[in-house]
């Protein structure tokens, strides 16, 4: 499976700066994660920002002796830049769309990938109940994270609509999850 985080830490700070490339393979999946939460922002610049802040996260780091603490670290450091760049992202964007920011403002960034599959499988089955265009706007907002725009010229029906369809959605989430 290959080397430990500890340990291709270790070596990129006895001089080896190609086990940082490693370092980010493995932290690849977290990050894919909060850049697909802060999908209102340029996906590739939002991907350099966590690379950015994990290798300013691995030249901080003073103590590398143990997996687990290791990765705890790293995975902190990814967490708060996050929650950095939602509050700006909010802060920005706050006009265009309350319910969905209220939507990942109550979000459990802790949760486990159980609870993640869970809540895919929900997320599934709710949509499972739309039917002909708003099922494939659904798909679209949700799986290709596609902006409301696009959504409309594939679907051919308006901006507004999509909009409608995503607003009535995460109505429907709020309500299923968060009563």
């Amino acid at each position: 499976m290959g080397d430990s985080v500890q340990k291709l830490i270790k070596e990129y700070k006895d001089g080896n700066k190609e086990k940082f490339l490693l370092i980010a393979d493995k932290m690849e999946p977290l990050i894919s994660k909060y850049v697909r939460l802060l999908y209102k922002d340029e996906k590739e610049d939002m991907h350099s920002e966590f690379v950015l802040c994990l290798l300013e996260a691995v030249n901080s780091m003073g103590y590398y002796q143990e997996e687990g603490q290791c990765i705890y670290f790293l995975s902190r450091a990814l967490k708060n830049r996050f929650l950095e760049l939602y509050k700006k992202s909010k802060l920005h964007f706050d006009s265009e769309m309350v319910m969905e920011d209220d939507f990942f403002t109550n979000m459990d960034m802790d949760q486990s990938e159980f609870e993640d599959c869970v809540f895919l499988e929900d997320l599934k089955g709710l949509m499972g109940k739309q039917e002909g265009k708003q099922y494939h706007i659904l798909c679209d907002i949700i799986f290709l994270d596609e902006s409301d725009a696009v959504i409309g010229e594939k679907n051919l029906v308006s901006r507004q609509y999509v909009h409608r369809v995503r607003k009535n959605f995460y109505s429907l989430l709020k309500e299923k999850y968060f009563k």
